[in-house]
């Protein structure tokens, strides 16, 4: 900025109005001024940067231009300068010719034997500002580069070490699932009503745990930013009425599950295997926490009938006002101490948000402690 000044401030011939550099200049450092206002985040990324760098690069050059005491010498080693300041990748390397560049042209400069006057003086450090800019940027591209193929590497490696630790696990638990499964129907002979139990408890917890199995899936998934929308017309009666056969209340709890909607509800063009991954989550999520009463599942149009709102209604142990900011993210519960009494780690509802944010939805809560839940999916009618 200070190199720019002097140049446009002091040029050989005045083609234009001494006002208009003012002008020019003033804007030059309020640009500058400006970027100290920017949120931090912007500088961290590399496509911020050349934008500057091209704007820079134009105004250097043409400082140069109307300054016009330059000769074609110095015009050559200040392009030739910022090509190799940028081929350059050793840090150590870039920095030597950021130094001797200076000092060589200066050499030569001096012992050329022309007449110049003192500004000549001031392309020293121009020289060695340029080399400086430019290798900067250049290592900071490479090593935002490095950073991102090595996190793409890691990504990958995490994905296929969870999907091979995914399917050791789901193997061996649905082999247990069937097994009971087939013990409670008596198909080895005869069990009493205590081993029916027992035998219901197993089947519960298996199912739990190939639930969980999904969700980090979902979740690595998600965090690898493999998931897609594939869109199809939803008849819904016919695939609520689908969703319903899939949904149960645990053995375990004295809770009625309803279910409500009408026959002639519209289609609607949405993910169907989103979709059901977000209402079985909010259902499981919802008898998760009702120990007690009833959970209620319905879906009707919107008021200006441009939605349709799926909403999951339940009497258990609702939410505290403090807490509904933090339930949709990640690993995070209302109750988060290790002593609570639910089970999960708290991806049911990341997921829910995730998924309802790429097909173009909404959720939104109330919930009031002691009075239970009302989670509300909206979603763009056809």
């Amino acid at each position: 900025m200070i190199i720019c000044s002097y140049l446009l401030l002091n040029p050989a011939a005045l083609y234009l109005p001494q006002s208009f550099f003012h002008a020019f200049i003033l804007l030059y450092v309020l640009s500058n001024v400006a970027l100290h206002f920017l949120d931090e985040q912007s500088f961290a990324s590399w496509s911020f940067y050349y934008p500057l760098v091209i704007a820079d690069t134009i105004v250097l050059t043409v400082s140069l231009l109307i300054n016009g005491r330059a000769e074609t010498d110095f015009y050559l080693t200040f392009f030739l300068l910022i090509v190799v300041s940028c081929i350059f990748e050793d840090a150590k390397l870039r920095a030597v010719v950021s130094l001797l560049a200076p000092v060589i042209y200066g050499r030569l400069l001096l012992n050329s034997g022309k007449a110049f006057d003192s500004s000549v003086y001031l392309r020293f450090p121009f020289l060695f500002v340029v080399a400086f800019f430019y290798g900067y940027f250049t290592q900071f591209i490479r090593t935002e580069k490095t950073l991102r193929e090595d996190a793409e590497k890691r990504m990958q490696g995490k994905k296929e070490m969870i999907a091979v630790v995914s399917h050791e696990f789901r193997t061996p638990l649905n082999v247990i699932g069937g097994y009971a499964q087939a013990l409670k129907g008596q198909a080895l002979g005869e069990v009493t009503e205590d081993q029916e139990q027992a035998l219901g408890k197993i089947l519960t917890q298996t199912e739990n745990l190939i639930h969980l199995v999904n969700s980090v899936l979902d979740i690595t998934r998600i965090e690898a930013g493999e998931l897609s929308v594939q869109r199809e017309t939803i008849k819904l009666p016919e695939y609520l009425q689908e969703v319903q056969n899939q949904c149960e209340v645990p053995p375990e709890k004295s809770v009625s599950l309803q279910w409500s909607f009408a026959s002639d509800l519209p289609a609607i063009n949405s993910d169907k295997t989103k979709l059901t991954v977000i209402l079985q989550n909010l259902v499981n999520n919802a008898l998760k926490f009702t120990e007690a009463g009833s959970v209620h599942v319905s879906a009707q149009p919107s008021a200006d009938k441009k939605n349709i709102e799926f909403t999951v209604t339940d009497t258990g142990i609702g939410i505290p006002k403090e807490a509904l900011p933090i339930i949709f993210e990640k690993f995070r519960q209302a109750d988060n101490s290790s002593t609570r009494s639910y089970g999960g780690v708290g991806l049911g509802l990341h997921i829910v948000r995730v998924f309802t944010q790429i097909i173009g939805g909404s959720i939104r809560v109330q919930s009031e402690p002691g009075h239970g839940s009302i989670f509300t999916l909206s979603l763009p009618s056809s």
